[in-house]
């Protein structure tokens, strides 16, 4: 695996109002190449997170991105997202219940041991972080999952500009970020675009 395939993996913040972010979103998307963008409302009711995916669907559609649920698998399934982002061990569990209508990601933490069995137990990717704070994912684990598996890994919580070339030159398929994107002082599309722009140049994308 080359640092040349590394994409940007874009999660939403914890809290929005859905149409006005469906609104803001085509301009954040247009910004730059992002491959997936992942819903994640944590506390937020049923009926919340069936009008987020409802409002962003359409736009995540049209820009031909997966939307990807955070948590609940059953949800996704009955709300038409793409995907379902589940803990590491929740994987197996999922992938009955889902079937192959949905991709299903797996939160591994800090640990390799973590992602090989959501691999083995029909992950399509697994995510490693955060990478900053107790317990953090290390370099050496992601650099050693992407040079030696086949499913391909994402590496977020807390990359920020100034490290996103440390996390590219692990070899890892994708780099989520959130935060740097929604919490920056300028506007988020120009956030997303300074975001990739450092990393073309760190020679982490094409």
């Amino acid at each position: 695996m080359t640092s040349s395939s590394c994409r940007l993996y874009l999660v939403t913040p914890p809290a929005f109002e859905p149409a006005a972010f469906a609104s803001l979103l085509p301009r954040v998307l247009d910004a730059g190449d992002v491959a997936a963008l992942r819903l994640r409302l944590p506390g937020a009711n049923e009926e919340t997170v069936a009008r987020s995916v409802d409002a962003l669907l359409p736009v995540t559609r049209r820009a031909d991105i997966a939307l990807v649920l955070d948590g609940d698998a059953d949800l996704a399934k009955r709300l038409g997202c793409d995907g379902v982002h589940v803990p590491s061990d929740a994987v197996a569990a999922t992938r009955a219940h889902v079937g192959e209508v949905l991709s299903v990601g797996a939160a591994c933490r800090d640990s390799y041991d973590a992602a090989m069995s959501a691999a083995e137990a029909g992950a399509d990717y697994v995510s490693f972080g955060p990478v900053v704070g107790e317990p953090a994912v290390e370099r050496e684990t992601v650099a050693n999952w992407a040079s030696a598996m086949v499913v391909p890994c994402v590496v977020g919580g807390g990359v920020t500009p100034a490290t996103v070339a440390d996390w590219i030159a692990t070899g890892a398929e994708f780099v989520a970020v959130g935060r740097a994107i929604w919490q920056a002082a300028e506007p988020p599309a120009a956030a997303l675009a300074a975001f990739i722009s450092r990393m073309r140049k760190t020679g982490g994308i094409g």
